[in-house]
């Protein structure tokens, strides 16, 4: 360890000892240390860094400023050196890095929380390749909203490698943050104050330090060697309050506490008197210093306060010397964060206003960046400054583009505080201030600030987007016919003006029907203006005519009106992958059409704009669209049977339901439970049902997909009347929709079945077939026809599997077809009807192969083992089946081996996949053993990208 000891703090220091080893050797963790103001975090931090450092540990420090809030300002601090020095797309800043390369290097560049987070990730992971890596932030409870999120994420995405993220965390009285952020999920984790060292689990750990004990003290007095004079240790603990801050203050002061019938001054009189004994000047220099902070400069203190060199140098001196300032040069600085709190307690409100007045004054001379001089003007009394209040209403939408929305609403209504501004002006302010509480969660005063804007808002165009935000804060906000009001309000606008409004208006009409709001006049309108685009070439089609297109396309598909024409609409609107780039991958339109072309069976169109869309969202970094994207794509993957791909986009979209995305989980989870079925993991599948509990309040169909969640898992273990159960409530809460949106009817006709309840089962097998052939999606079609197959006498039921099955093979719907293969031989072979059996014997052996085969293939296990055990049963001969080695991989491995295959680089595959290039050699390593080769040259013969 370093020379400086800290006294008291014996027991951190053997647990870092312990910390330290388990990091070095690939296992990443977070800690947290926190305590009061003064309690000594930052020197065992430093202390930390030190030791760090001296095992060659890469070092990246950071500290929270609550006086000045800079999106990012964590992320600039850790890495921005090192972007300055290196090129965009050069490691660590290449793949998912290169997102905050340009973050720290493009004044004012869009950003997320969570795609900053997937982004700093990658880069930590990147350098932690060849040393360990040590991110320290002190004062966390104050970062600004951006790294706040970021520092919270990152814990969660770095697995398996060498990185400590180390947080100092000041708990009690001051630590609120300024923006009023709930900071709270710094400090949970493992608390291990009072334990042994041990070896971290995967829950942060958490050290709560206390005030020192009579005995560290002691050692400390000890230390100093004053033997002349006799320091009371009792005392000094009891004025200090066991704080080494007051303590160390106390130390240092010409009268040390000596005399045990001496009056112990307490902790809050410390500062104060000496506070009180500097002059006007020395009082005013340190006011100026405390203000200012990372911004202090000689130059600017001169400049705040009008003073000449000598004599500034001079007061500089003296508080250097009096220890209120730990340095004065390369610039000048605060002792400890107690000094500047106990000053600013100590000044009026006009007083500590006007001196962030001057700060804001000396940098918007020197043309500072809005954001920086924001940090001052919100500490400033309303004075009616117009120019201030543009300066707060730039630097809220910078902020608001970075994704910092609290620290947005904050400055712009501190700037809509000022009475005297033009109309102008303040609209854009409560533009500005609509944006910034809807993302910060504040809808209601979205909706107020919305509504005032508009009063103040010209211009037809200007008023109908306006209008359109308004409604989707509304619809947000469950407020449905508020928002189809404002809704019928932007038509009117449209209508009322004699302008060549088209575009827009088929927008604002897509808008509405997304929503829901399919009547009066929104309805009339939808099918005018779709009309219009009808019966026109498609070349002249713009982009809200795509978005009507898409709309269109969905209802279709939703309703189980007509396939045929749903896919001709959807291909339209995708035009190539235009609406992508018209809407960008985060948009909701691009999942709406892909529903759309997935449920009309358009996958070459579906999985081409999902790989175009998924690709931006890595270039991104944005791991909520990469979620649900993947979902998507999983799912179309699953309809294919496509196993092994559909449980590796999947598992990534709930592996980001850990860091908060929430979007489709329902939905995505029962996808992943059948794909897990498939392959007969049912303890996998069983794991999912935590993440979807029922009793979770959910609007009806989003509640229907748990319930089918929950009853596809029970169903797998046999428990068929439970099943029906939850199956049948799912019904209950979708009636209407169309069959591409009712997995619970045919789940339900086989549980039904299954508890020898075929009447029921027929009756609602019936009106399903009958539904799905009308809507005309074959390989839908076949999947029903399976299900509805099972509660028909078995003559019957081989002549629906028959059609089943050729459907299946003929749509590409490979697990599906194994299963009506499957069903075919056990219906033959198994049942009861023993003319049945010899009339059908040789046709359901065959089926039972080539279900076993097929299974095999793709990774469907449990058919496969059905089968295996069927064919065994009657003596019949198994098919000769070369081992499928790939089902030696995991989904992980299998991923990485069929990207190798296709001839990417692993540096490709770890950008594609949101892993490290170790992770990905490590993947490759293992599959290489599992496999028996020796290169990825051999990978093309044994690895299908396809399954």
């Amino acid at each position: 360890m370093g020379q400086t000891r800290l006294f008291g703090r014996d027991r951190e220091l053997a647990q870092w000892q312990t910390l330290a080893d388990t990091v070095a050797s690939g296992r990443n963790t977070e800690l947290t240390v926190s305590g009061p103001a003064g309690i000594g975090k930052t020197s065992l931090l430093d202390e930390i860094c030190r030791d760090a450092q001296a095992r060659d540990w890469k070092v990246l420090r950071a500290r929270g400023d609550a006086r000045r809030q800079l999106p990012g300002a964590m992320l600039w601090q850790w890495f921005a050196p090192l972007a300055q020095r290196l090129p965009a797309d050069a490691p660590p800043f290449d793949g998912q890095g290169a997102l905050l390369h340009k973050f720290l290097t493009t004044t004012g560049g869009p950003a997320q929380s969570d795609a900053l987070s997937y982004s700093a990730s990658w880069v930590l992971r990147s350098r932690s390749q060849d040393r360990p890596v040590i991110a320290v932030v002190d004062d966390a409870q104050w970062l600004d909203e951006l790294s706040l999120g970021a520092l919270l994420d990152i814990g969660s995405l770095l697995i398996d490698v060498p990185v400590l993220l180390l947080r100092g965390v000041r708990t009690g009285p001051g630590a609120e943050h300024p923006e009023g952020i709930d900071t709270s999920a710094l400090l949970e984790g493992d608390r291990t104050s009072d334990r042994e060292p041990h070896v971290p689990s995967s829950v942060p750990l958490h050290w709560q330090l206390e005030p020192l004990s009579q005995k560290a003290i002691e050692n400390w007095i000890l230390e100093r060697q004053e033997s002349n004079v006799q320091v009371n240790a009792a005392r000094v603990q009891a004025a200090s309050g066991g704080v080494p801050f007051f303590i160390h203050e106390l130390l240092e002061r010409d009268q040390p506490l000596a005399r045990p019938a001496e009056a112990s001054p307490n902790e809050a009189a410390v500062l104060r008197g000496r506070l009180h004994r500097l002059d006007a000047l020395d009082r005013n220099v340190l006011g100026a210093v405390v203000v200012l902070g990372e911004d202090a400069s000689a130059a600017r203190l001169k400049a705040m306060l009008e003073l000449r060199t000598a004599e500034l140098n001079e007061s500089l001196a003296r508080l250097e010397e009096e220890r209120f300032l730990a340095s004065v040069k390369p610039r000048p600085a605060i002792q400890h964060a107690l000094v500047a709190e106990a000053l600013l307690a100590d000044l009026g409100v006009e007083e500590v206003s006007a001196l962030h007045r001057n700060a804001a004054g000396v940098l918007m001379a020197e043309s500072a960046q809005p954001a920086l001089i924001a940090n001052y003007l919100l500490e400033t009394l309303p004075d009616g400054d117009e120019d201030g209040a543009r300066i707060l209403l730039a630097a809220a939408a910078q902020a608001r583009r970075q994704g910092a929305y609290a620290l947005a609403a904050q400055l712009a209504d501190r700037a809509l505080q000022e009475s005297t501004l033009p109309d102008r002006l303040r609209q854009e302010l409560l533009i500005e201030a609509t944006y910034a509480h809807q993302g910060a969660g504040d809808s209601q005063t979205a909706v107020r600030l919305a509504e005032d804007a508009l009063e103040l808002t010209e211009g037809t165009v200007r008023r109908v987007e306006l209008l359109v935000g308004h409604a989707e804060v509304l619809y947000d906000m469950n407020e449905v016919e508020r928002a189809a009001d404002c809704f019928g309000k932007a038509l009117k606008e449209l209508e009322n003006d004699p302008g060549d409004h088209v575009d827009l208006r088929r927008r604002v009409i897509a808008l509405a029907s997304g929503a829901g709001f399919q009547q009066l006049q929104i309805a009339a309108q939808y099918s005018t203006e779709l009309a219009g685009i009808l019966s026109r070439d498609p070349s002249e089609d713009g982009p809200g005519d795509r978005l009507l297109l898409a709309q269109e396309a969905l209802r279709l598909t939703i309703s189980g009106a007509d396939a045929a024409l749903s896919g001709k609409l959807a291909v339209r609107s995708y035009a190539g992958g235009l609406i992508l780039a018209e809407n960008g991958a985060e948009s909701s339109i691009i999942n709406f059409l892909t529903g759309a072309l997935n449920g009309a069976e358009r996958d070459a169109e579906a999985l081409a704009l999902l790989d175009a869309a998924i690709a931006e969202a890595r270039a991104k970094s944005s791991l909520m669209a990469h979620a649900t994207l993947a979902y998507c794509r999983g799912a179309i993957h699953l309809n294919r049977g496509r196993l092994r791909l559909a449980q590796v986009d999947l598992e990534a979209s709930m592996r980001a339901a850990d860091a908060g995305w929430r979007t489709y989980i329902e939905v995505a989870a029962f996808v992943l439970a059948s794909v897990y079925v498939a392959r007969d993991d049912l303890e996998a599948a069983d794991a999912l049902l935590a993440k979807v509990p029922l009793e979770e309040k959910r609007v009806p169909l989003v509640q229907a997909m748990a319930l089918q969640l929950h009853g596809t898992v029970l169903a797998a273990h046999g428990d068929h009347k439970s099943a029906l159960e939850h199956f049948t409530a799912a019904m209950d809460l979708a009636v209407g929709l169309g069959p591409t949106l009712s997995a619970w009817t045919r789940s339900a006709v086989e549980s039904a079945v299954r508890l020898g309840q075929k009447e029921y089962a027929a009756a609602v097998a019936e009106e399903a077939l009958d539904k799905v052939r009308a809507f005309g999606a074959p390989r839908l079609t076949g999947m029903t026809l399976r299900v509805a197959a099972l509660a028909q006498p078995p003559e019957t039921a081989v002549l629906m599997l028959r059609e089943a099955i050729g459907l299946l093979e003929a749509n590409e719907g490979r697990y599906d077809q194994a299963l009506a293969l499957a069903d075919l031989a056990e219906i033959c072979l198994a049942g009861e009807d023993a003319d049945t059996l010899s009339a059908h014997r040789q046709e359901a052996l065959a089926a039972g192969r080539k279900a076993l085969v097929l299974g095999n293939r793709i990774g469907a296990a449990s058919v496969a083992r059905r089968m295996t055990e069927l064919l065994a049963a009657h003596d019949a001969r198994l098919p000769l089946i070369a081992e499928n080695k790939a089902d030696r991989l995991t989904a992980a491995e299998s991923r990485v081996c069929s990207l190798a295959a296709k001839g990417m680089t692993n540096r490709q595959i770890a950008a594609e996949l949101f892993i490290t290039i170790k992770a990905v050699e490590w993947h490759l390593s293992r599959s290489f053993s599992k496999l028996g080769i020796s290169s990825r040259k051999a990978l093309a013969g044994l690895v299908d990208a396809r399954d």
